[in-house]
């Protein structure tokens, strides 16, 4: 457009239209800019989000094969108690064993040793009682329990105290 020909009048009203059209483009950039935080903003969750799900997949993956391994690991100290003591095959077993369990234990499996300690429900399993002295105290330890970090995957199978009749007077 050719400004030299127009009056003063078309002059301040051609600088309205453009002052006006300025204002336009600037909320119209405005809106497009919070668009586009929105979206990134939108992205970054998801992309926590997913992070997040794989690394609870990867952890479900690890739990399951430590659960799937704790019944190897029970057939391997069965076959450290039924054999002979003086054995080089119960060796090598026991070397099987304890490499299995150190590997386990470094990718968070730990055994619950209950022996001595005093009986939890949360992560024991009372297979039977005996009377003693002492109350809900483990006498005996069946079988191990084992827990993945937080969470019990078997709990130890043992044998905890009652007090006799006698002993609660």
């Amino acid at each position: 457009m050719n400004y030299e020909n127009l009056s003063r009048e078309e002059l301040i009203e051609a600088l309205e239209e453009m002052e006006k059209r300025s204002i336009e483009a600037e909320k119209e950039s405005s809106e497009w800019e919070e668009k586009a935080k929105k979206a990134k903003a939108d992205f970054e969750n998801y992309k926590k989000k997913e992070d997040e799900r794989k690394e609870r997949h990867k952890e479900q993956a690890r739990e399951k094969l430590a659960q799937e391994l704790i019944s190897v690991m029970d057939n391997l100290e069965r076959a450290i108690m039924s054999a002979d003591e003086d054995s080089t095959l119960l060796q090598g077993v026991k070397m099987v064993s304890d490499q299995l369990y150190e590997t386990l234990e470094k990718k968070g499996l730990q055994r619950i040793d209950a022996q001595g300690e005093e009986f939890d429900p949360n992560i024991h399993n009372a297979v039977e009682t005996r009377e003693h002295e002492e109350e809900r105290k483990i006498l005996e330890q069946k079988r191990p329990g084992y827990m993945y970090g937080e969470k019990v995957l078997r709990p130890a199978e043992v044998v905890v105290s009652e007090k006799t009749g006698e002993q609660e007077e």
